[in-house]
């Protein structure tokens, strides 16, 4: 294959020199075990992270978690939060009611169908960018919609389903990790506001910092929409012992705690057929319950969305709690195989 040496071939040695901060999650994880392995890589471009690996006679192109092995109308539905639960849907799973919306007067419209409370999403972002959920007022309402607009013209709001989030990574050589998503909290002393909470915990907690369990509280738009969908603010006094939840989980300064061992099996093999449908070799499915434990049809949660193009392996590779659960090399041998 000699077009490969127009590209810059990685090494273990001159990997380090790669951007540390965009490599930390999957591609850096798939990278680095490739090398290990004695696979060849190379990055086609300078600015971006887009590899080739070369074992043997075969090639795979990587770029994060999407690889050249995936379905493009597969990363397409993914891709797309409302075309992703109408799949579910038609599939059998229980997903979240919900309306696309892309303007105010829809907005209008939609909230006489889906009474509150709510959930607000752009229609394909990830991360958990632009999302709100809890949503109890008209005023939070409109606000998490511009938000959610920052992000794309199209707007999901769709009914908010009580429960904790779980992230089951799936690769379709039937091996996965599932970890619980727990938000950052601050608990209400009776004289301090949010911002000074979110401040003495950030200080206080010894678990928190860079090289640490917990990442530090980041005071973001997101921050504040939490705030407010239990009615506060960040100048809000928070009353004595009342806890507030203030992100999704790890990312944002919460938890991502191994939950691989006790998830349920119906789970796994649900992860299966989505993965088998729409032709992806790695997915990392949100579901929303009570208890991961037991089937979605015994605790009324929901599968909330499915991520086919940017699922972060290191979340298992790196929990903030549990067992680490490497999945790099079950996916590169997959895409060898």
């Amino acid at each position: 294959m000699l077009f490969l040496k127009n590209f810059q071939q990685i090494t273990l040695e001159n990997f380090s020199e790669i951007d540390t901060a965009k490599t930390r999650k999957t591609i850096g994880e798939l990278v680095k075990f490739a090398l290990n392995e004695n696979i060849e890589v190379y990055r086609v471009f300078p600015s971006k992270l887009i590899f080739i690996l070369k074992r043997g006679v075969k090639t795979v192109w990587i770029h994060k978690a999407l690889t050249s092995k995936a379905s493009p109308i597969g990363v397409n539905v993914a891709r797309d939060k409302q075309l992703t639960k109408d799949l579910l849907e038609k599939l059998g799973y229980p997903v979240a009611s919900g309306i696309i919306i892309s303007s105010e007067e829809e907005l209008i419209i939609a909230k006489r169908t889906i009474a509150f409370p709510v959930v607000v999403k752009p229609a394909s972002s990830s991360e958990g960018r632009g999302i709100t959920i809890n949503i109890n007022s008209e005023a939070l309402l409109l606000e998490s919609f511009h938000s959610a607009k920052k992000f794309g013209k199209r707007v999901i709001i769709e009914k908010y389903i009580p429960g904790d989030y779980y992230r089951l990574t799936y690769i379709a050589d039937g091996s996965f990790a599932a970890v619980k998503n727990l938000p950052a909290y601050i608990t209400g002393n009776g004289t301090s506001t949010a911002r000074e909470l979110i401040y003495k915990e950030n200080v206080s907690n010894e678990e928190r910092g860079r090289t640490r369990r917990l990442k530090q509280i980041a005071v973001s738009e997101k921050t504040r929409r939490f705030l407010a969908s239990e009615g506060y603010s960040l100048h809000s006094v928070i009353r004595d012992g009342e806890k507030i939840p203030l992100c999704f989980g790890g990312f944002d300064g919460g938890e991502y705690i191994d939950v691989t061992e006790t998830i349920h099996p119906d789970f796994i093999i649900q992860a299966g057929e989505i993965s088998a449908i729409i032709d992806l070799p790695i997915i990392g499915i949100d579901i929303v319950t009570t208890d991961i434990t037991r089937p979605l049809k015994e605790t009324g949660g929901v599968i909330i969305e499915i991520n086919g193009t940017f699922p972060d392996i290191q979340i298992h590779t790196n929990p903030t709690k549990g067992i680490s659960r490497n999945l790099a090399p079950n996916l590169i041998n997959y895409l060898f195989k």
